[in-house]
């Protein structure tokens, strides 16, 4: 199972809430990458840029759906799944999309946004709000393929993962 949206959307929240309910494996794409680059997201944009950035994502993506061996909870980059390797990736797995579908005013009180780009925003492809609304605009139709789409505004995260958990019927893991 993977949650997809963009940035601000709430994918880890959600993750971590659902993964919690169904007492499943929660793993953040992100952090992975992080984590096995040792730096920042933002310092592979900045010091090797987007190209290297989305191979190293397409890798990672690649090895934890490898590796995954037990009902497990995935929250994708805002990028990922517009990439039609990562996509293609995740239905061989037999992993189920989600769409966390945000209302953009969330999403974009959520990133933090000021007026004057900043080489520390924690989301390089954010820099500014009118490119926040134009990147969203081109990868809604893309996430949109999605196996099921949570409207998520005006909800707790409990309950936005309770409502994937019901419409997807999914159980509680009881290891």
């Amino acid at each position: 199972m993977a949650l997809t949206g963009f940035m601000g959307a709430g994918k880890t929240c959600i993750g971590r809430a659902l993964a919690s309910l169904l007492g499943w494996t929660f793993i953040d794409l992100d952090h992975e990458i992080e984590t096995n680059q040792e730096r920042p997201i933002r310092d592979i944009f900045r010091l090797e840029g987007e190209p290297r950035f989305r191979e190293l994502e397409s890798q990672t993506l690649g090895r934890i759906l490898r590796q995954v061996t037990a009902s497990t909870v995935i929250a994708l980059g805002g990028g990922t799944f517009i990439q039609a390797a990562n996509a293609q990736l995740l239905r061989e797995a037999g992993a189920r999309v989600v769409l966390l579908e945000t209302p953009i005013e969330l999403m974009l009180q959520r990133c933090g946004f000021s007026l004057h780009p900043s080489p520390d925003n924690l989301r390089p492809l954010a820099s500014h709000p009118a490119a926040f609304r134009a990147l969203y605009a081109e990868r809604l139709p893309q996430y949109r393929k999605a196996d099921l789409t949570v409207e998520t505004a005006g909800r707790m995260d409990e309950e936005n993962a309770r409502e994937i958990a019901d419409r997807l019927q999914l159980q509680r893991d009881e290891r």
